[in-house]
Protein backbone atom coordinates (compact mmCIF):
# COMPACT_ATOMS: atom_id res chain seq x y z
CA UNK A 1 0.00 0.00 0.00
CA UNK A 2 1.63 3.88 -1.26
CA UNK A 3 0.75 6.24 1.90
CA UNK A 4 -0.57 8.74 -1.06
CA UNK A 5 -3.62 7.99 -2.69
CA UNK A 6 -4.38 8.78 -6.04
CA UNK A 7 -7.19 11.71 -7.07
CA UNK A 8 -9.59 8.94 -7.75
CA UNK A 9 -8.99 7.21 -4.77
CA UNK A 10 -9.02 10.03 -2.49
CA UNK A 11 -12.16 10.96 -4.57
CA UNK A 12 -13.57 7.37 -3.84
CA UNK A 13 -12.56 7.56 -0.11
CA UNK A 14 -14.74 11.03 -0.12
CA UNK A 15 -17.85 9.48 -0.78
CA UNK A 16 -17.36 6.55 1.71
CA UNK A 17 -16.85 9.29 4.02
CA UNK A 18 -19.95 10.71 3.26
CA UNK A 19 -21.83 7.71 3.39
CA UNK A 20 -20.08 7.82 6.93
CA UNK A 21 -22.28 10.48 8.07
CA UNK A 22 -25.36 8.72 7.26
CA UNK A 23 -24.07 5.13 8.72
CA UNK A 24 -23.82 6.74 12.73
CA UNK A 25 -27.10 5.46 14.26
CA UNK A 26 -28.16 1.96 15.19
CA UNK A 27 -31.37 0.64 15.83
CA UNK A 28 -31.49 1.78 19.46
CA UNK A 29 -30.37 5.44 18.41
CA UNK A 30 -26.51 5.25 19.39
CA UNK A 31 -24.26 7.42 17.77
CA UNK A 32 -22.09 5.28 15.97
CA UNK A 33 -19.67 5.40 13.31
CA UNK A 34 -19.34 1.43 12.11
CA UNK A 35 -15.62 1.12 10.30
CA UNK A 36 -17.30 -2.52 9.32
CA UNK A 37 -19.82 -0.64 7.00
CA UNK A 38 -17.27 1.73 5.19
CA UNK A 39 -15.09 -1.35 4.46
CA UNK A 40 -18.16 -2.96 3.41
CA UNK A 41 -19.01 -0.45 0.71
CA UNK A 42 -14.98 -0.17 -0.21
CA UNK A 43 -15.30 -4.05 -0.60
CA UNK A 44 -18.11 -3.53 -2.33
CA UNK A 45 -16.51 -1.42 -5.35
CA UNK A 46 -13.35 -3.83 -4.84
CA UNK A 47 -15.77 -6.50 -6.04
CA UNK A 48 -17.64 -4.29 -8.62
CA UNK A 49 -14.72 -2.46 -10.54
CA UNK A 50 -12.81 -6.03 -10.40
CA UNK A 51 -16.39 -7.57 -12.49
CA UNK A 52 -15.89 -4.72 -14.60
CA UNK A 53 -12.48 -5.68 -15.31
CA UNK A 54 -13.10 -9.31 -16.08
CA UNK A 55 -15.67 -7.82 -18.62
CA UNK A 56 -13.82 -5.86 -20.64
CA UNK A 57 -11.41 -9.01 -20.79
CA UNK A 58 -13.71 -11.39 -21.92
CA UNK A 59 -14.58 -8.23 -24.89
CA UNK A 60 -11.22 -8.25 -25.47
CA UNK A 61 -10.71 -12.06 -25.90
CA UNK A 62 -13.58 -11.65 -28.17
CA UNK A 63 -12.68 -8.84 -30.15
CA UNK A 64 -9.30 -10.37 -30.66
CA UNK A 65 -10.53 -13.80 -31.87
CA UNK A 66 -12.45 -11.90 -34.55
CA UNK A 67 -9.79 -10.10 -35.44
CA UNK A 68 -7.55 -13.38 -36.02
CA UNK A 69 -10.59 -14.20 -37.77
CA UNK A 70 -10.61 -11.27 -40.59
CA UNK A 71 -6.71 -11.89 -40.55
CA UNK A 72 -6.99 -15.23 -41.51
CA UNK A 73 -9.93 -14.48 -44.25
CA UNK A 74 -7.99 -11.33 -45.11
CA UNK A 75 -10.95 -9.54 -45.01
CA UNK A 76 -9.24 -5.73 -44.90
CA UNK A 77 -12.50 -4.34 -43.73
CA UNK A 78 -12.94 -6.02 -40.96
CA UNK A 79 -9.48 -6.10 -40.18
CA UNK A 80 -9.57 -2.44 -39.89
CA UNK A 81 -12.88 -2.33 -37.86
CA UNK A 82 -11.44 -5.12 -35.45
CA UNK A 83 -8.75 -2.92 -35.00
CA UNK A 84 -10.40 0.20 -34.39
CA UNK A 85 -12.72 -1.89 -31.92
CA UNK A 86 -9.84 -3.08 -30.02
CA UNK A 87 -8.33 0.57 -29.72
CA UNK A 88 -11.99 1.53 -28.09
CA UNK A 89 -12.14 -1.68 -25.83
CA UNK A 90 -8.14 -0.92 -24.89
CA UNK A 91 -9.17 2.07 -23.61
CA UNK A 92 -11.87 0.98 -21.68
CA UNK A 93 -9.82 -1.52 -20.32
CA UNK A 94 -7.55 1.01 -19.03
CA UNK A 95 -10.18 2.94 -17.14
CA UNK A 96 -11.23 -0.18 -15.59
CA UNK A 97 -7.98 -1.13 -14.31
CA UNK A 98 -7.19 2.86 -13.03
CA UNK A 99 -10.90 2.19 -11.64
CA UNK A 100 -10.25 -0.72 -9.43
CA UNK A 101 -6.82 -0.14 -8.50
CA UNK A 102 -7.92 3.23 -6.96
CA UNK A 103 -10.90 0.65 -5.20
CA UNK A 104 -7.95 -1.34 -4.00
CA UNK A 105 -6.24 1.34 -2.70
CA UNK A 106 -9.26 2.83 -0.71
CA UNK A 107 -10.06 -0.61 0.74
CA UNK A 108 -6.65 -0.74 2.41
CA UNK A 109 -6.61 2.36 3.20
CA UNK A 110 -9.73 2.04 5.50
CA UNK A 111 -8.51 -1.93 6.46
CA UNK A 112 -5.06 0.08 7.71
CA UNK A 113 -3.27 -1.68 5.00
CA UNK A 114 -5.34 -5.25 4.30
CA UNK A 115 -5.01 -6.62 0.19
CA UNK A 116 -8.26 -6.95 -1.45
CA UNK A 117 -8.63 -10.27 -3.15
CA UNK A 118 -12.25 -11.81 -4.71
CA UNK A 119 -13.25 -14.57 -2.84
CA UNK A 120 -15.84 -17.14 -4.18
CA UNK A 121 -19.67 -16.76 -3.64
CA UNK A 122 -21.33 -18.38 -0.64
CA UNK A 123 -19.17 -17.16 1.89
CA UNK A 124 -21.68 -15.88 4.04
CA UNK A 125 -22.01 -14.76 7.74
CA UNK A 126 -23.52 -18.02 9.79
CA UNK A 127 -24.08 -15.19 13.08
CA UNK A 128 -28.09 -15.02 13.51
CA UNK A 129 -29.96 -11.62 14.38
CA UNK A 130 -31.74 -11.68 17.78
CA UNK A 131 -35.79 -11.89 17.36
CA UNK A 132 -35.87 -8.19 18.80
CA UNK A 133 -33.71 -6.89 16.02
CA UNK A 134 -35.58 -8.49 13.64
CA UNK A 135 -38.65 -6.88 15.36
CA UNK A 136 -37.00 -3.47 14.75
CA UNK A 137 -36.34 -4.13 11.04
CA UNK A 138 -39.48 -5.06 10.73
CA UNK A 139 -40.76 -1.71 11.74
CA UNK A 140 -37.86 -0.04 9.62
CA UNK A 141 -39.26 -1.56 6.41
CA UNK A 142 -42.89 -1.51 7.23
Amino acid sequence: MTNTLSTLAKMKLDVINYHAESITTNLNGDEITNLKDLVSMARDACYTSHNSVQYAKGNIADALAEYDEALEDKNQRQIESSERYLAILQSRMQSQSERHQADIDVYAHLTGGEVWTPTKKGTSSKKAISKSNLAELRKVVA
